[in-house]
């Protein structure tokens, strides 16, 4: 090995002329290799700590995303700019996207069994067979049968009873048909019931369809057909009995002229008899032609009418007679502007109709009054009202006052509330009886739309 000396640096060269430096600085072998083995450490720890970090980082972050899974909370978007971590954030977003989907298909699903629901004209009920915790309830349930929105059903047994029962006894897999007192009225339904199964557990499901309106129907054809027959067979057969004891009860008066004394008290009898006859048969024929009435089509001839001014034409027609028994008659409204598309003299009638049903009502009470009143119900229809604090009507009676002969007057003919029935459905409104034995009666006229 040369050596070469310099004024400001010493150099060493190895054999072959290669400066060796380390020399100089006095490193030597052994400690390069021990740099490099402490670099080659720290690098490998710091690696480690990265890597620890890292996975804090990712730790972290899929703690989030299950306790957001956990909460039903997908809306949260991870940010897939880091290269190392991109796999797993593209991965949870596309989760979220998932479940987003699946849960906007479910609540579309949901959305529309609801309107679908709301939309039929049946009451809808299910609830855990075994805990009785309500499941499913619609509006036409709730308007039916008067009831709030209800969590368990065991509620209604305090509510009403009846209806609580029935609930209970409803067959599987068959129609029944129920009638239920609510409000002091009576809603007659046919009853659907069903079991299935969801989330390991048992519902009873229950579909209640309103026939009132198709009973009605069925029962005012069946009596206009027996109308028909009735009044047909009565006035072939009693038309020539009326005619004949007219002719016999002239012939007899005639008679007694030319009669002796002896057989005169014989004759007055036998004219009598035939005065009785023709007398009678003349009443059933009145009757015959009364009751036909039913049975006739009646034409309509509507208009617009104010609701509040055909009150008060009832009002000033019934107001003398009232007045002469001492009973209280009085005229409301919640909406003097409300009209309606009616028959005006035929609305008339059937107002005064009730307002005389509702006189004989209130004829034993010292305190006598009746209401008349018009106007808009909360649930925008137009409504005709006449209540009274009368007697009130049996439960017995309550499903019988519409049927023609039926009446609880003595002297009552038992048409007044079915032409009227039949006047209002024509009108395609509902003419409905509230009314509790003792305390009084609410007949109401509910057309359908309001303006």
């Amino acid at each position: 090995m040369r050596h070469c000396t310099v004024d400001w640096i010493n150099i060493n060269y190895d054999r072959d002329g290669v400066p060796c430096l380390y020399n100089n600085l006095n490193v030597t072998p052994m400690d390069i290799n021990i740099f490099l083995i402490c670099l080659m450490v720290a690098v490998m720890i710091v690696t480690f700590l990265y890597v620890i970090c890292l996975n804090r980082k990712i730790t972290r972050d899929v703690n989030d995303f299950f306790e957001a899974v956990k909460y039903r909370d997908f809306s949260r978007k991870f940010t897939e700019n880091n290269k190392r971590k991109r796999w797993l954030y593209s991965g949870f977003n596309t989760i979220n996207e998932t479940f987003l989907s699946l849960n906007k298909e479910k609540e579309v699903k949901q959305q529309y069994l609801k309107r679908i629901l709301e939309l039929v004209d049946t009451g809808i009920l299910a609830y855990d067979t075994e805990t009785f915790d309500v499941l499913l309830t619609n509006e036409v349930l709730i308007n039916m049968f008067k009831i709030p929105h209800i969590k368990n059903a065991h509620w209604l047994k305090k509510r009403n009873e009846h209806l609580y029962n029935e609930l209970l006894e409803i067959p599987l897999g068959a129609s029944r048909l129920i009638t239920i007192n609510t409000d002091n009225q009576s809603i007659k339904t046919l009853a659907n019931a069903s079991v299935f199964q969801a989330e390991g557990r048992n519902y009873k499901l229950i579909a209640f369809h309103n026939i009132n309106s198709t009973l009605e129907e069925i029962e005012s054809s069946a009596w206009k057909g027996l109308l028909n027959v009735m009044t047909h067979e009565i006035m072939n057969s009693i038309a020539p009995v009326s005619s004949l004891a007219d002719t016999m009860e002239k012939r007899i008066g005639s008679m007694k002229k030319e009669m002796d004394a002896d057989h005169l008290p014989d004759c007055e009898d036998i004219e009598l008899a035939m005065g009785t006859i023709r007398r009678r048969s003349e009443g059933l024929l009145r009757f015959a032609n009364t009751y036909r009435n039913l049975s006739k089509t009646i034409e309509l001839e509507k208009q617009e009418v104010n609701l509040h001014e055909l009150m008060k034409a009832v009002y000033q027609l019934m107001f003398p007679s009232f007045q002469q028994k001492g009973i209280q008659l009085e005229i409301k409204t919640n909406n003097p502007g409300a009209t309606a598309f009616v028959d005006r003299g035929l609305m008339e009638q059937v107002v005064i109709n009730c307002v005389t049903n509702a006189m004989y009502a209130v004829r034993k009470n010292p305190e006598g009054r009746i209401v008349l009143f018009s106007g808009i119900n909360a649930e925008k229809q137009l409504f005709l009202t006449v209540a009274d604090n009368g007697c009130g009507i049996s439960m017995e009676n309550r499903d019988r006052i519409f049927i023609p002969f039926f009446s609880t007057k003595k002297n009552g003919s038992g048409i007044g509330l079915s032409l009227s029935r039949e006047i209002v459905k024509l009108h395609d409104a509902r003419l409905q009886v509230q009314s509790q034995e003792g305390r009084g009666s609410v007949f109401t006229v509910l057309f359908s739309e309001s303006k």
